[in-house]
């Protein structure tokens, strides 16, 4: 889960308690007004939703929640026919059950998803047949299996959209990992390279200047060693099991670096009026791992694509590179954009892949609000990472 939904969760749970609240007033205007059939409704479907609310707690998951739910009100079912006492129907809980339906079904295996569907039906549909006397009761199951049925709907349609925007989000971060590793690829290549004139200048030189053969070897040592190392990233990248069909012949061209973001911000703003680029002269000099810049150089692309797409008046965008504590640091600020976030893509899987990049290397994204219309991307990634 990412900054931006890990933050939108409280609202939502407060959206969904204030409906709970609603349909808890509801409940009462029923009860006045029909008299005992729905007295304890409010009551008793605000502790159903209590523990609807529950799913929301971090490290939680729909499942076991919907279990407690289902269950609980199954019980009140249960305890209404065995004691005999005042029947009752909550609108609280219904909505309660049918919010933790939708929660469940979008995200579970195919086996939760029948499971889920076959449990809410009974309990949603029996309730009233268990709950109300009378000839009311067929009224009630009638309208309990028309609101499953909207229900089974909405939840279908809210799994196929999540599906469809993991297989993308999947799709995002599997593209930023071919990608590195194809720069990881060229620059483990060109070590190797090394390693093997390297050698070849030992062998020449070993009869002839012995004494010249020890820096041949310091030469493969130190190739060697950075070859390794960019392998060993490579090979943390793709631990999840992505590939790469591109043959041996396959066309490369070649990685992106700090000088390519000149290029980038010109053609973001020919002009030079509104954007200001800053990088400090010791990121020019440094020793940046092939990765590491080609981040960089990906970061500043994508935050400056979004704010063309979504903020093409903005006054002023500021983008700067510098180091920190062995970290490269690559941010790009956006002012006086209004109400829309200039650094979000429809969808938010180009953030998602540079993530998945920065990640990789051992660093960390930010990417949201800096103020009233302003916006902020800061991405850090170790000096080392990816040689």
């Amino acid at each position: 889960m990412n900054a931006g939904t890990r933050r939108g969760r409280p609202l939502l749970a407060g959206f969904e308690l204030l409906a709970y609240l609603f349909w808890a007033g509801c409940d009462v205007l029923l009860g006045l007004t029909i008299g005992p059939v729905v007295p304890s409704g409010a009551v008793y479907g605000l502790l159903v939703a209590c523990v609807v609310l529950l799913r929301y707690r971090p490290g939680t998951r729909p499942g076991p929640v919907a279990v407690v739910a289902f269950g609980l009100s199954a019980g009140g079912s249960v305890a209404a026919v065995v004691t005999g006492g005042i029947p009752f129907v909550s609108l609280t809980e219904l909505f309660a059950l049918a919010v933790v339906t939708v929660s469940t079904v979008r995200t579970a295996p195919v086996r939760g998803v029948l499971a889920t569907a076959a449990v809410s039906l009974c309990v949603i549909v029996t309730m009233p047949l268990l709950r109300v006397p009378g000839v009311d009761r067929e009224v009630f199951a009638s309208m309990t299996v028309v609101g499953w049925a909207g229900t089974m709907v909405v939840a279908t349609a809210a799994r196929e959209l999540w599906q469809r925007r993991s297989a993308r989000l999947a799709q995002a971060r599997n593209d930023e990992r071919l990608e590195l590793a194809r720069e990881l690829h060229d620059t483990v290549a060109h070590h190797v390279t090394a390693i093997v004139v390297a050698a070849q200048a030992g062998v020449v030189v070993a009869g002839s200047r012995p004494e010249e053969a020890g820096r041949a070897l310091e030469a493969i040592e130190r190739a060697g060693a950075e070859a390794l190392d960019g392998m060993r990233r490579m090979v943390g990248v793709l631990r999840s099991g992505a590939g790469d069909d591109t043959g041996d012949g396959a066309e490369r061209t070649p990685g992106h670096g700090l000088d390519d973001i000149d290029d980038v911000v010109a053609r973001f703003d020919p002009d030079g009026g509104r954007t200001r680029l800053e990088v400090a002269p010791e990121v020019r000099t440094a020793r940046l791992g092939p990765a590491v810049a080609a981040t960089a150089f990906r970061v500043v692309r994508e935050a400056l694509t979004n704010v063309h797409r979504h903020a093409p008046g903005a006054s002023r965008v500021s983008v700067g590179v510098h180091l920190q504590a062995g970290r490269l640091v690559t941010v790009v600020h956006n002012d006086g954009t209004g109400t829309e976030n200039p650094l979000r893509d429809p969808g938010g899987y180009g953030l998602a892949g540079m993530r998945e990049r920065v990640e990789a290397l051992g660093g960390s994204l930010h990417a949201g609000a800096d103020g009233p219309g302003r916006w902020i991307v800061v991405a850090e990634v170790p000096v080392g990472g990816g040689r």
